[in-house]
């Protein structure tokens, strides 16, 4: 019976020993399986790697659009003025409505004035050579004197320039020989021999009846000229104004005559000349002439380079 027991006793020892050691190892079982699970979470450092620490890239910075970047200058420098190109002045209109154009070249209170193409496609030449003056004064400003003013209008006849280049293109539209057309011994028709007579053309229903004509008195009225070049082709002299030709015309007439190959006095053809825009020019006691170029094709651009030289020097001996 002891024996019995005994036995008995063993067998529940033995029970609640397995029970420990199964209730531990199932509770160790969780433990070992919650920091497996840690682990997996949480990743290590390795040891050979380091972390890399951002660094923000360097961007150059782009100038602004509207501020220009500043450049070192050890002093300012004054800009250098540079001359306008002369836009010219519209002082009036042809019959056909074309423009009568002046360029103005300087600002002082001397003012002394060139015209040419008065007659038009006949003496085209003097309209090229005007042209051409234009376009060398517009980068020579520097040659005009400080004290001047030097008008140049470049074709007094625009629509006979246009309309022919020989004798057909003397007349103006009205066909008035606007060289015949000024107040100054003006007739309506005058003596031919010794002038010009290859087509009929008047001298315009009364003195200054021509657009053309009435333009250029008031410019010439507006403004204080003290003198005056007429460009012709191709009576081969210089011709001064006035009827007698006055003082002032004389002397320029001789002062250009002195720097050109233009014969002064010119060769007396025997014409009785009626109203001349030069001889007006006289009346309004301005010095003026009359320069004839050498033919009607050539402009004579040197020559007369070297006139406009004197005549910009020329003081009126008053």
């Amino acid at each position: 019976m002891r024996k019995s027991l005994s036995s008995v006793v063993i067998f529940l020892w033995s029970l609640i020993i397995l029970v420990i050691v199964g209730m531990t190892a199932f509770y160790f079982q969780d433990e070992i399986r919650e920091l497996t699970n840690l682990n997996k979470s949480t990743p290590t450092p390795s040891k050979t790697a380091p972390l890399l620490t951002a660094t923000p890239t360097q961007v150059p910075p782009t100038p602004s659009a509207t501020l220009p970047l500043p450049t070192a200058s050890p002093s300012p420098i004054p800009p250098t003025a540079t001359p306008a190109t002369p836009q010219p002045q519209i002082i009036g209109y042809s019959v056909a409505g074309r423009t009568l154009e002046v360029y103005q070249f300087g600002n002082g209170p001397i003012e002394k004035m060139i015209v040419a193409g008065i007659h038009g496609g006949y003496e085209y030449n003097t309209i090229i050579l005007a042209g051409e003056l234009i376009q060398y004064l517009e980068s020579h400003q520097e040659i005009i004197p400080p004290d001047h003013t030097l008008y140049i209008l470049r074709a007094f006849n625009p629509d006979g320039f246009e309309r022919s280049r020989g004798f057909g293109g003397r007349a103006n539209e009205n066909n008035v020989d606007l060289n015949r057309n000024f107040p100054s011994n003006w007739k309506i028709e005058w003596p031919r021999p010794g002038c010009w007579d290859y087509i009929p053309i008047t001298g315009g229903v009364s003195s200054a009846s021509e657009p053309e004509t009435q333009a250029l008195m008031a410019f010439v009225k507006a403004h204080n000229l003290q003198a005056f070049i007429s460009y012709h082709s191709a009576a081969l002299g210089i011709f001064p104004g006035g009827q007698p030709p006055d003082a002032g015309s004389l002397s320029l007439a001789e002062a250009l005559a002195g720097v050109s190959a233009y014969p002064y006095p010119p060769i007396d053809a025997g014409c009785v000349y009626t109203g001349q825009l030069v001889d007006w020019i006289s009346d309004q006691g301005i010095a003026g002439v009359d320069i004839e170029l050498t033919n009607h094709q050539d402009s004579d651009f040197e020559i007369n380079l070297g006139i406009l030289s004197v005549f910009l020097d020329w003081v009126h001996p008053e």
